[in-house]
């Protein structure tokens, strides 16, 4: 809350950040996720090259590569914290979703973690030589080795924390809801889940032979075949876990938020919308024919025609669907937070609107 964005007082170029759509199974690079400004840790200046940000939905945290240093703030139980942590020879960094951050060295096997002791801040009990892949739900996270085909989860149980009864042996591909893990061997057509049963974690009765493709919102999953142009849908219904009656056929892109897919056929300029109403299922008045791209945040979407410079906003007003107000002439760029607001900005003239919350 409490964002203000005069186009007219913006005369800079912001940080470029990775345009929103299929959902990221790690920790961004770029992630603007609103911090409550009451946390214990005040927010430091930070002005530098080769920074990178992170974020655990309670917490923010700036990582400078190059140097070796890092600074958190927000909410210290959360990850706000970092004061303890050496970055010496970290190679990546990843958090949870919600509520802690872990920081690896890829060449000795050694990773620290911090913020909620019991929601993925404490891996003191892991053995993380030759990690190659961490994934990330809200509360837990899972350290992969795809070499060796094992893997290692900590954090809430119900939230994925215990993958001690899964078989990682084959797995491609890894993906999360909010809650959950997925764990896929395209080769085999097999996939195995765990975490919160009911948003995403039981995946019995899903046929995954010939999946190209796994997408998630906070609560449910979606399995895409693009070859025979099925999709099927498990996990929390009214979050998008029922897709029964969404035709695949032809679908190009599938883009979605906290609460809602869309699948998107830009040939044809059509789209399908399914999950939770108040977040933007009901797209029956939206126009997809020449969208080029779809932007979201927690609740709301933009559907942006780059070639007209026109946009159609829906879902939560107060959250970014309603951009009525917003002149789109000359955007360049749409970006948008974690959170409740989107950007538009003018890389020539360096302007930008903002809206939302």
């Amino acid at each position: 809350s409490g964002l203000q964005c005069n186009k007219d007082d913006i005369t800079t170029t912001p940080p470029t950040a990775p345009a929103p759509g299929p959902v990221p199974t790690q920790a961004p690079t770029w992630a603007p996720t609103l911090v409550p400004t009451s946390g214990p840790t005040p927010a430091p200046a930070l002005v530098a090259a080769g920074v990178e940000v992170y974020s655990s939905g309670l917490a923010l945290m700036a990582w400078n590569k190059n140097t070796g240093e890092a600074e958190c703030w927000g909410d210290a139980s959360k990850g706000g914290d970092c004061s303890g942590i050496d970055f010496t020879g970290v190679t990546d960094v990843y958090s949870t979703r919600r509520y802690s951050f872990m920081a690896l060295n890829k060449h000795t096997g050694e990773a620290q973690c911090w913020g909620d002791a019991s929601r993925g801040g404490d891996c003191s009990g892991m053995n993380f030589t030759g990690v190659t892949d961490v994934y990330s739900t809200a509360g837990a996270f899972m350290a992969w080795n795809k070499n060796s085909e094992q893997a290692q989860c900590w954090g809430v149980s119900n939230y994925g924390g215990d993958c001690s009864g899964m078989d990682f042996t084959g797995v491609t591909d890894v993906y999360s809801t909010f809650v959950a893990f997925v764990a896929l061997n395209k080769n085999a057509g097999t996939a195995q889940c765990w975490g919160s049963s009911n948003s995403g974690g039981a995946c019995s009765g899903i046929d995954f032979a010939g999946v190209t493709d796994v997408y998630s919102t906070w609560n449910a999953f979606l399995a895409l075949n693009r070859n025979e142009g099925r999709g099927q849908c498990w996990g929390y219904p009214i979050w998008g876990g029922v897709c029964n009656d969404v035709d695949f056929t032809g679908v190009t892109d599938i883009y979605r938020n906290s609460h809602v897919f869309i699948a998107l056929d830009k040939n044809t300029g059509t789209g399908q919308c399914w999950g939770r109403t108040e977040s933007g299922s009901d797209c029956s008045g939206i126009v997809f024919d020449g969208v080029t791209q779809v932007y979201s945040n927690y609740g709301a979407f933009v559907a942006w025609n780059g070639n007209t410079g026109k946009a159609q906003c829906w879902g939560i007003s107060d959250q970014g669907g309603d951009c009525s107000h917003i002149d789109f002439t000359g955007v360049t760029d749409v970006y948008s937070a974690d959170g409740t607001a989107f950007v538009a900005l003018n890389k020539n003239n360096g302007t930008a609107q903002c809206w939302g919350d």
